[in-house]
């Protein structure tokens, strides 16, 4: 992850490719998954920065 990325409040899945370093078609999943915090605005997937930092802490494998 770019930790010098500094992310928006509402994030696209452009924002979340750039800041996870994956393929965009991979994102676009990261949004269709259950349980990922997606929110729709005029037809158009978003996720709000801090539910999707907390969503990502959780994916953490121990």
């Amino acid at each position: 992850m770019d930790k010098n990325f500094s992310l928006p409040p509402i994030l696209t899945a452009q924002d979340i490719q750039k800041y996870l370093s994956i393929s965009k078609s991979k994102a676009y999943d990261l949004f269709r998954q259950k349980g990922f915090p997606t929110i729709v605005i005029g037809g158009s997937k978003r996720v709000n920065k801090d539910d999707f930092l907390n969503w990502l802490d959780k994916q953490k494998v121990i």
